[in-house]
């Protein structure tokens, strides 16, 4: 008997067939997508995250599913803050945390970005100084605080040296990285047309190491405001550090929540306006 003759198959005929029903799952497939909100929604949804967490610590707080003595309550911080305020605690506390923050911040934010340019340029001068930044910043720096107390005694350099050991190697390790990574193409160029190491380095290394400048700045500014707290802890209790400390060894933990609300109001404040200072450098890059 002879083959029954078959229909020619379409080239392509499996692939037409598939296609149809691949379009149809690609169709209703959410294609991912970030949607950018604006500056308004951000805060109001910022304020009232922390509204939120503010009426849910209170109602805890008020109905002893929490311990008042130990979590305290908003309600209670902010008597506590009053009563600091009234006494003059509070004012006296800040005026010697924002003296060490200022001395201790612009110097960590000179030795670091200059260091941090000197690391990142002159390959020869990294080689020999890069071992200690590695090992120093390694090193638990709490550990060398007794060491630090025992040249310089208890004073407010003694309190300085100690914020810096924490907040410099941060900006030292970021700015040598950021001028590290210079753009080759560029750095020809700049050498094509007999610039100098000043003039390719205010040109084209630090405008293109700016954002990792504002990081190291940024992780700097934190570890400055955590600093602090150390330093009033070893050194002398007469700041915001030591205002949190005394009261939590005293279990008034209303007045340590003032400090610790004073600070991160601080860091959220000092973090805003970098970013601000940020958007008005950009324009130099």
């Amino acid at each position: 008997m002879g083959s029954v003759p078959t229909a020619p198959t379409r080239p392509g005929g499996a692939i037409a067939a598939w296609l149809p029903r691949r379009s149809r799952s690609l169709e209703t497939r959410k294609v991912a997508e970030r949607k950018e909100i604006s500056r308004t929604e951000r805060l109001v949804r910022g304020a009232a995250g922390v509204v939120v967490v503010l009426v849910a610590w209170q109602l805890l707080s008020t109905y002893n599913v929490v311990n008042r003595v130990l979590w305290s309550s908003p309600s209670n911080i902010w008597s506590s803050f009053l009563t600091l305020v009234r006494n003059g605690t509070l004012g006296s506390a800040c005026l010697n945390s924002g003296e060490l923050f200022i001395i201790s911040f612009a110097l960590s934010l000179a030795v670091g970005v200059v260091l941090g340019v000197v690391l990142g340029w002159y390959q020869r001068t990294r080689a020999i100084i890069d071992p200690w930044v590695s090992m120093l910043y390694a090193t638990p720096r709490i550990a060398l605080i007794p060491l630090v107390i025992a040249i310089f005694g208890i004073a407010l350099k003694t309190q300085v040296i100690t914020v810096m050991l924490l907040a410099v190697f941060p900006i030292i390790i970021n700015v040598a990285a950021g001028v590290a990574a210079m753009d080759r193409d560029q750095l020809r160029v700049a050498r094509s047309y007999l610039a100098t190491n000043w003039d390719v380095l205010r040109g084209v290394a630090l405008p293109g190491a700016l954002p990792y400048i504002v990081a190291g700045v940024q992780q700097g500014l934190v570890m400055t405001l955590n600093g602090i707290v150390i330093a009033e802890y070893f050194v002398g209790n007469n700041g915001i550090g030591g205002l949190i400390i005394n009261a939590s060894q005293n279990l008034q933990t209303g007045n340590a929540f003032v400090g610790a609300t004073i600070f991160a109001l601080a860091s959220l404040l000092l973090t805003a306006l970098l970013r601000a200072l940020d958007q008005k450098v950009a324009k130099w890059r």
